[in-house]
């Protein structure tokens, strides 16, 4: 807080510098965090092969330690065939890893006494008292949910909320979601929770790890408790503090034009390769065409739900500050944003004796990360991780409080290097 000695003009360009100091990542060598050059140099090699082939339309990947980014890549341009090349300031829709931040900002409710994991959704929103359960999600035996759904089932993904068809949920219900579309952008949060809280859940909740629409609840259920919207608490809580400038859920066309990499759409998703353009010598699998997230998208004026479990659109470099908090305890260059007990939290199981799909491979949850176990003792954590449908993925190594990002820009999800990445970082990294 400004003393009265210090002119307002003076005290508003101190604040602004603070936030930009927060913000700023030097850069410094691979050698200076403690990594070997050499071995990171083709650390981005799969992903330009999937490039020169065709199959995606641009990536970035970078790496920070102790808020400083000791290796960055950056190949193609934010739309086939025009405009400028991406880089760390490039905004990418990071889709699923919006959830983390939703997750961050239910905890620091949780620190303010106004939430807490193990309140009841229906004291926020009525309509989810006295659901239904299809188990398995078929329709042909319907069941009472024997308790409540809480804040813990949403964080955790055991509410027995799932997805559509399109993202991981399967029979009936899924079908029911896709028909009914319970986070449709085009609309307002209350009505998409009115339509969710009217299709049966798939299992009781706090027994099963469904992947699930349950942070977009979460979402809504901050904007009840702090009667703000979604953005307004991720802005003042988060992306504010730590001076993430290019994070958000709506912008204007010509951001869109001239800084966000347009998503790319492969044949599987019913698009028509591109094939060859003027002045590139790719032949393009994929294509801007046939994009099924364009209606009341971010530029759309049209606009009106603020997705917690896939809206965001975020640059690398604001992604990185972040993950850099996060990797240091709640922390980042004097701001603090959670307490570590928070944090440790958001980074131990929480429902024990889970079977976890095998979508996830080798993993656990956490409230808000994914638990990326070591491969040959299960009892030692690897990294935290989670991705989005886009093909954006990231990585918090415990190890040495690195944390890295991949970025690119095609659907659906099938050419993610999260994992590839994270295990050539970690054969780069120089043993203690």
């Amino acid at each position: 807080m400004c003393s009265k000695k210090i002119s307002p003009v003076l005290c508003i360009l101190l604040a602004s510098f603070s936030i930009s100091a927060v913000a700023e990542m030097p850069l410094v060598s691979p050698l200076d965090a403690g990594y070997d050059a050499d071995k990171l140099s083709e650390a981005d090699s799969e992903l330009k092969a999937l490039y020169y082939d065709g199959l995606i339309p641009n990536y970035v990947v970078a790496a920070a330690k102790d808020g400083e980014i000791f290796y960055s890549s950056a190949l193609g341009a934010m739309q086939i065939g025009t405009g400028a090349n991406v880089d760390i300031y490039t905004r990418y829709q990071v889709a699923s890893m919006t959830k983390p931040l939703v997750s961050v900002v239910v905890f620091k409710l949780i620190e303010e006494g106004k939430l807490a994991l193990n309140d009841e959704i229906s004291e926020y929103l009525p309509e989810f008292a006295d659901m239904f359960v299809a188990p398995g999600g078929s329709l042909e035996n319907l069941e009472e949910a024997n308790r409540g759904i809480t804040i813990l089932d949403l964080i955790t993904h055991t509410s027995g909320l799932t997805y559509g068809t399109a993202v991981t949920g399967q029979g009936d219900v899924a079908q029911l979601y896709d028909e009914l579309g319970p986070y449709n952008t085009c609309n307002s949060a209350d009505e998409n929770m009115d339509v969710l809280s009217q299709i049966p859940l798939v299992a009781q909740p706090g027994t099963e790890w469904n992947y699930s629409v349950g942070i977009d609840v979460l979402g809504a259920i901050i904007q009840v408790v702090t009667g703000q919207t979604l953005f307004e608490n991720i802005d003042k809580k988060i992306l504010q503090p730590l001076g993430m400038d290019r994070s958000t859920f709506q912008y204007s066309q010509e951001v869109a034009d001239s800084q966000v990499a347009a998503i790319a759409v492969s044949p599987l998703a019913g698009a028509t390769a591109l094939g060859r353009v003027d002045g590139s010598d790719i032949d393009w699998k994929i294509s801007h065409d046939g994009n099924p997230f364009l209606s009341c998208g971010p530029t759309s004026p049209d606009f009106k739900f603020e997705s917690g479990g896939g809206g965001m659109t975020m640059s690398v470099h604001d992604y990185l500050v972040f993950l850099s908090m996060i990797a240091n305890g709640g922390t980042l260059n004097g701001v603090q944003i959670l307490d570590s007990s928070s944090v440790d939290m958001m980074q131990k199981e929480q429902v024990q004796n889970l079977n976890y799909p095998a979508m996830i491979g080798n993993n656990v949850f956490g409230a808000g990360f994914g638990i990326a176990l070591d491969e040959d003792d299960a009892s030692v954590v690897d990294y935290y991780t989670w991705g989005g449908i886009f093909n954006t993925g990231f990585w918090i190594n415990p190890s040495d409080k690195s944390v890295g990002v991949i970025a690119t820009s095609v659907y659906p999800g099938r050419y993610n290097q999260t994992i590839s990445l994270e295990e050539k970082f970690d054969e780069a990294r120089f043993s203690d």
